[in-house]
C-alpha cells in the first residue's frame, strides 16, 4: 500500500469515517422510532375502523331483531303455524301481501338490508324480497301453497336452521341453490337468521335477511389512508376452506365490498403466503410483504356472534413512503462524507512528499542489501520515526551478517542429524536380512513334506505348523518393510466404480467364507485421481477387517459419491460387533490388533493410514447406528500437496 494512501485511509478513520457513521446510526435509530410510530397510528386508524364497522354491525342486528317482533309479522305467525302442521291458512294471501308490502317499505329505508327471506319450519321459502320488490310465488310443493323459491332439499341446511338459539340473531350461509348472486360466486357476508316464534307453541318459522355492505363500503372507501396507504379486507374462515383467505374489499384491484367474489382472490394471491400464516397467529400486527416492497399493517375483527370468522382490515404502505425521508437525508451525509474523503486525499498527498523521499532511499537500500550491491548513505531525517527506521535498517544488515554465520553452522548441524536419521532405517533392513532365511525355511519344510511317508500323521501336523508360523513370520517382516517405505503414489486417473468393482472380486471368497454379503452403490460418473495400487490395498485392509468383524447373514456396504467440498468419500460400513473406546484411541498404532494370536500383524490400518495421508486424504473410523463400524475414507479427487 503507496504510504499516501495509507495516511489517507488513517485520516478517514479518524475523522470522517467515525462521523458519518455516527450520523447514520443516528439516522437509523431515528428512522426506526418513526417506523414504530408509524405502527402505532396506524394500527389505531384500523382499529377505530373495525370499531366503526362493529357499530354499524351491531346496528343491522338489532334491526332484524326488532323486524321479527313488529306487527305485520306476528299477524303473519298464524300462517306459519298452520304452514308447519300442512294446512293453509284461509287469509293466507291476505296476511302475505301484507308482509310482502311492509318488508319492501322496510328494505327501502334500510338500503343495507339486501333480500329478505320468510322460511316455514321446513326451510321453504314463503315470502321473499328481493331489490326492494316482492317475488312472485309460483313453485308449487308438497303443501297446499306455492313457494317464492323451488322447495328446499337440504337437510344440513334444515339442521343449522333448527339450531338456531331462540330470540337471537345468528349468522349462516344459504345454501347455492338460494343464493342470490350467479352461480359459482361466492358471497360477501353471511345471511341474519332469527327464529320466529308464537307464544305457546314454539318456532313456527324463521326470518332470513342479508346485509348488501353498503355501508362497509362507505366506511373504507371514506376511511383516512396514512401515507398513502390502500385498504382491503378480507375473510378468514376455518369452517369454510372456499371462503378462508378471501378478500372481500380490495382499494388496489377496485373490489368492492357489496359484489360477488372469485375463489382466485385471496390474502396469499394479493399480499403473499406468509402473510396468510402470520394474520392466522396474531390478531393485530404488522409486517413486510416478500412479493414487493411494501409493509402491510392489519386488524382483526370478529363480525358474527356464532361464527368462528373473522375479518382482516389490512393496509398496505409502500417503504418509499415510509422511508423517502430518511433515504435523501442519508443521501445528503453520503455527499458530505465523499467530499470529506476527497480533502483527506489532498492532505495525504501533500504530507506523503514529505515523507516519501527517504523512505524511497530506505527502500533502495533494502533491494541493493538482498543484490549484494553497495549502499547509498542515509541523511538524517528530523522526523524521529523515520530516523529510528532508518537507525533499525543499519541495525537489521548488521544482524543479519552474524545470522549467516549461525545459520552455515545450523546446515552442519542438520547433516549430521540426517546421518544418525539413517540409524532408523536399521530396522528395514533386517526385515530384509529375515526375508531369506524365512523363505529358506519355507523352501526345506515344501522339501520335507514331499519325503514323509504318509503314516506319519504326527510329523506331518508338526511339519503344517513351522510352516504356518514361517508364513506368519514373513508376512510380519513384509508389513514392517511395507511401514517402512514410505512409498509416494503414482498418480493415475481412476474411474471409481470399476475399480471398487475389481477390488470386491479379491475379496469375494473371504466374504463367501464368512457367509457375508457386499452390497456397492457408487455414485454415476466418479472419478478421481490416486495410486490404483495402494488405494487398492487401503480398500482391500478395511474390507477384510469390515467381513471379519461380520456374522454370518450380515451385509457389508461400500458407499462411494462426492461431498460437498468436491471431495470423494470412500465409505465401508459392516454390521459387526462394533469397536471399543478403548481401542478407537490405539487402533492406528503400529502392532496393535485385537484378533487372536497368528491372525494379523496390527499394521493394515497403520498402512493405510499411511497411504491415505500420502494422498492428501485423511481416514476415519467410527461406529454406526447399524451397531458396527464405518470407515470413511476421504481423498481429494484431484492431486494436491499430500499432508505432512
Amino acid at each position: 500500500m503507496r504510504l499516501r494512501t495509507n495516511i489517507f485511509l488513517w485520516v478517514s478513520l479518524a475523522t470522517v469515517l467515525p462521523l458519518t457513521v455516527l450520523v447514520l446510526v443516528v439516522t437509523a435509530y431515528s428512522e426506526r422510532q418513526y417506523s414504530q410510530d408509524l405502527d402505532r397510528q396506524v394500527g389505531q386508524s384500523l382499529n377505530t375502523l373495525v370499531a366503526e364497522m362493529d357499530r354499524r354491525l351491531r346496528f343491522e342486528r338489532e334491526v332484524i331483531g326488532a323486524l321479527v317482533n313488529s306487527a305485520p309479522m306476528q299477524g303473519f305467525q298464524s300462517v306459519l303455524e298452520q304452514a308447519r302442521d300442512g294446512r293453509k291458512h284461509p287469509q293466507f294471501n291476505l296476511r302475505a301481501a301484507q308482509l310482502g308490502i311492509f318488508l319492501e317499505e322496510f328494505t327501502a329505508l334500510i338500503p343495507d338490508i339486501g333480500t329478505i327471506r320468510v322460511l316455514d319450519t321446513r326451510g321453504n321459502t314463503l315470502i321473499m324480497i328481493r331489490e326492494r320488490q316482492v317475488m312472485p310465488t309460483h313453485y308449487p310443493g308438497m303443501d297446499p301453497y306455492a313457494y317464492a323459491e323451488e322447495e328446499l332439499d337440504d337437510p344440513a341446511f334444515l339442521q343449522r336452521l333448527r339450531a338456531l338459539p331462540r330470540g337471537e340473531v345468528s349468522y349462516l350461509l344459504l345454501p347455492e341453490s338460494r343464493s342470490d348472486y350467479i352461480f359459482g360466486a361466492i358471497p360477501p357476508m353471511y345471511d341474519a337468521a332469527v327464529p320466529i316464534e308464537r307464544e305457546g307453541e314454539g318456532v313456527v318459522g324463521y326470518l332470513l335477511a342479508n346485509s348488501t355492505g353498503l355501508q362497509i363500503d362507505r366506511m373504507l372507501e371514506l376511511a383516512p389512508r396514512l401515507h398513502g396507504g390502500r385498504l382491503s379486507l378480507a375473510e378468514l374462515n376455518p369452517d369454510y376452506p372456499s371462503r378462508d383467505g378471501l378478500i372481500l374489499f380490495d382499494e388496489a384491484s377496485g373490489l368492492l365490498f357489496t359484489s360477488a367474489k372469485q375463489p382466485e382472490t385471496r390474502i396469499a394471491s394479493t399480499f403473499c403466503e406468509g402473510l396468510a400464516q402470520q394474520v392466522n397467529v396474531q390478531p393485530f400486527g404488522a409486517a413486510n410483504l416478500q412479493t414487493r416492497p411494501s409493509r402491510v399493517f392489519f386488524a382483526e375483527y370478529h363480525p358474527y356472534p356464532n361464527q368462528l370468522v373473522s375479518w382482516v382490515v389490512i393496509s398496505e404502505i409502500p417503504h418509499d413512503a415510509i422511508g423517502a425521508p430518511f433515504k435523501r437525508i442519508r443521501q445528503g451525509i453520503l455527499l458530505m462524507a465523499g467530499l470529506a474523503l476527497l480533502v483527506s486525499l489532498l492532505l495525504a498527498q501533500l504530507s506523503a512528499r514529505r515523507i516519501a523521499k527517504p523512505i524511497t532511499r530506505l527502500t533502495h537500500n533494502l533491494k541493493a542489501y538482498a543484490l549484494g550491491q553497495p549502499l547509498e548513505q542515509n541523511e538524517p531525517h528530523n522526523t524521529q520515526e523515520i530516523r529510528e527506521l532508518q537507525d533499525s535498517f543499519t541495525y537489521m544488515a548488521e544482524t543479519l551478517e552474524k545470522a549467516r554465520t549461525d545459520r552455515d553452522q545450523a546446515q552442519r548441524m542438520l547433516l549430521q542429524s540426517a546421518k544418525l536419521a539413517s540409524i532408523g532405517e536399521m530396522a528395514a533392513g533386517i526385515g530384509h536380512e529375515l526375508n531369506n532365511p524365512l523363505n529358506n525355511i519355507l523352501s526345506l519344510a515344501k522339501l520335507i513334506r514331499r519325503e514323509l511317508p504318509d503314516d506319519d500323521p504326527r510329523a506331518r501336523e508338526d511339519l503344517r505348523a513351522l510352516t504356518d508360523e514361517a508364513e506368519r513370520a514373513t508376512r510380519i517382516v513384509n508389513g514392517i518393510l511395507n511401514f517402512a517405505r514410505q512409498v509416494p503414489p503414482h498418480y493415475v486417473p481412476i474411474d471409481v466404480r470399476p475399480w471398487l468393482e475389481e477390488t470386491l472380486i479379491l475379496v469375494n471368497q473371504a466374504a463367501r467364507d464368512q457367509q457375508v454379503s457386499v452390497r456397492l452403490e457408487v455414485e454415476e460418473g466418479l472419478v478421481m485421481e490416486g495410486d490404483v495400487n495402494q488405494l487398492r490395498q487401503v480398500l482391500i485392509n478395511l474390507l477384510l477387517n469390515a467381513i471379519q468383524a461380520s456374522q454370518a447373514g450380515d451385509e457389508v456396504v461400500i458407499m462411494a459419491r462426492h461431498d460437498r467440498d468436491g471431495e470423494v468419500n470412500v465409505c465401508v460400513c459392516d454390521q459387526g460387533c462394533g469397536i471399543k473406546p478403548e481401542v478407537q484411541d490405539r487402533m492406528f498404532d503400529p502392532f496393535f490388533t485385537t484378533k487372536p494370536v497368528g491372525k494379523g500383524s496390527g499394521l493394515g490400518l497403520s498402512i493405510s493410514l499411511g497411504i491415505v495421508e500420502q494422498h492428501g486424504g485423511n481416514l476415519d473410523i467410527r461406529p454406526n447406528e447399524r451397531g458396527g463400524v464405518t470407515a470413511t475414507v476421504r481423498l481429494p479427487a484431484h492431486r494436491r500437496q499430500a499432508a505432512p
